[in-house]
């Protein structure tokens, strides 16, 4: 069982032409392994529109489904080897880690081969913290390969007030599925005026959002490289098109939520 997928899809595969290759961990997200790998994902209200369902990962033979700790899945491969991950995971950390490691060193390997820079995300469909996972006699992954760029996209927010590894780049998904999380995020926008909040639009993207420039996220998925300060727009797609949980925004100009 491999962890890694190497430009498996088509928004990261866009970025070889800007010179990079991207290496993505995908695990079972929220509850469906059994642990919670997505901490904020209710109070986001993330769980259903998850892209875990998106693409290939959401189709199956006859529409068949299965069970995981109670969330229903599509009965594929794809689906089938998050969980087994996830399990990994959650059961045997430093085979996990030991794995992670020899994949990361091979990518590495492969994109040089190919003379294009290595990128690693590892929260393809989680919300781990990988900065506080040890792996040998190192803090973090990040650590243990300092020469190459990490990024992902995070719903705690709180990550971004502590002290992060420096090749480790987050940006904060915004949501109204709850008042207290969308508040947290507008303060966070306001306290680090450098951090780039993440937002899932029905529509077309507008062309300024919570005062800010709104770019379009779904032209790569180089995070890293986007201007500091900036809302990064994306189009819903999957189950998110129709979500009502305030997960996906249809509203603008955006209008601040009023503290209770």
């Amino acid at each position: 069982m491999k962890l890694l997928n190497i430009d498996s899809n088509a928004k990261t595969v866009k970025g070889q032409k800007q010179g990079y290759m991207t290496a993505i961990l995908y695990l079972a997200p929220a509850s469906s392994s059994g642990v919670n790998l997505c901490p904020m994902a209710k109070q986001a209200g993330c769980e259903n529109p998850c892209l875990n369902v998106s693409g290939h990962a959401g189709i199956s033979k006859g529409s068949a489904t299965f069970s995981a700790n109670g969330t229903e899945l599509p009965d594929n491969a794809i689906q089938r080897a998050r969980l087994a991950r996830s399990e990994l995971f959650n059961l045997d950390r430093d085979a996990f880690m030991a794995q992670l490691v020899g994949e990361i060193r091979a990518f590495i390997k492969k994109a040089e081969r190919k003379n294009l820079v290595p990128v690693v995300r590892l929260n393809g469909t989680s919300d781990i913290l990988w900065e506080n996972i040890s792996v040998g006699d190192y803090p973090n992954i990040m650590s243990a390969f300092p020469e190459i760029q990490f990024y992902d996209y995070t719903k705690v927010y709180k990550r971004l007030v502590r002290p992060l590894p420096a090749n480790y780049h987050l940006s904060l998904s915004y949501s109204e599925a709850s008042q207290k999380y969308a508040i947290a995020c507008q303060t966070m926008a306001q306290y680090r005026e450098d951090a780039n909040l993440v937002v899932v639009f029905r529509k077309e993207l507008p062309d300024t959002f919570m005062g800010r420039k709104v770019i379009n996220g779904d032209e790569s998925d180089l995070r890293f490289l986007d201007s500091k300060g900036v809302i990064v727009g994306l189009k819903a797609k999957g189950r998110a098109k129709k979500d009502d949980s305030g997960f996906v925004i249809d509203h603008t100009p955006f209008t601040i939520i009023a503290a209770a």
